[in-house]
């Protein structure tokens, strides 16, 4: 067993708008070789690039495209359909803005208002490169 202690860079990013703040963290590996982790409001999200040339991770991921990083960062392929809850709610006679699955959460009661009881078992559904 080889052990190795490595530095790892946090930033942390607050005072965004209708976001939590998000920490991020950013180990090198090597010259091209490193990992990121990034958690917001309990969730995290993380991915490791074993070749990137001759750049640090940072320099990678401010070079990256929005879609490609979001691809590796994000696990699943579909997501809840925010925008299509509140356009069916708005067709409706409701104003609810939902953005996040915390959101939905607290708004459980309005959403059973709303959309019955059952309103959680058929929640409308989009691929999350739709999002990004």
């Amino acid at each position: 067993m080889d052990i190795q202690k490595k530095q790892t860079e946090t930033y942390v990013l607050s005072k965004l708008e209708r976001l939590d703040p998000v920490t991020v963290y950013v180990t090198n590996y090597n010259l091209g070789q490193g990992k990121i982790v990034i958690e917001c409001f309990g969730e995290a999200w993380a991915y490791y690039w074993g070749s990137m040339g001759d750049r640090t991770l940072q320099q990678f991921v401010l070079s990256a495209d929005n879609a490609y990083l979001a691809n590796k960062l994000v696990d699943k392929t579909e997501q809840t359909d925010f925008d299509k809850i509140q356009e069916d709610a708005k067709k409706l006679g409701s104003d609810i803005c939902v953005t996040s699955d915390v959101e939905l959460a607290m708004q459980a009661d309005e959403m059973a208002a709303v959309f019955g009881d059952d309103w959680y078992m058929d929640l409308p559904t989009c691929s999350t490169s739709e999002n990004r």
